[in-house]
């Protein structure tokens, strides 16, 4: 599954809700601390948004974290989520209305993903998309049902 910066990002904000769940789900498998039922992969572009993110001044005045903090959860990210190569000057489709987005479909198109996780409205409403976009909450549904 491809999940995008906007549940990496609501996952620190909310850390009881489904985004949460979803990561910290994963990182337990990668560090050896739970199954793996699912395995996250994102485009290399998200570990540089999530940080650009977290680092808002919106966002930090209400985590209240260092900049070495954020360093650190886009470093743990890294453990929990599959890097796939999309080189920022690639020819990549038009799938979304923010180019921003586009590599998130882009690289569950190049996985044949099962599924692009987002909280993204572009994301979300994105045209006959090549692999179908859950919410988080969706998500979780799908996965408690023993439904993936």
């Amino acid at each position: 599954m491809v999940v995008d910066a906007n549940v990496c990002v609501s996952a620190v904000l909310s850390g009881k809700g489904n985004p949460a769940r979803i990561l910290d789900h994963a990182l337990g498998g990668a560090l050896g601390g739970g199954p793996r039922d699912f395995e996250l992969c994102a485009p290399s572009q998200l570990f540089s948004k999530v940080q650009e993110v977290l680092a808002r001044p919106k966002i930090a005045g209400r985590l209240e974290w260092s900049s070495e903090e954020i360093a650190t959860y886009a470093r743990r990210l890294r453990l929990a989520v599959e890097e796939i190569r999309i080189e920022a000057d690639a020819d990549i489709p038009r799938y979304t209305a923010d180019p921003e987005d586009d590599p998130y479909v882009h690289a569950a198109a190049l996985t044949e993903a099962s599924y692009l996780v987002s909280g993204d409205e572009d994301v979300l409403g994105t045209k006959d998309p090549p692999t179908p976009v859950l919410t988080p909450a969706q998500f979780v549904k799908l996965w408690e049902s023993n439904l993936l």
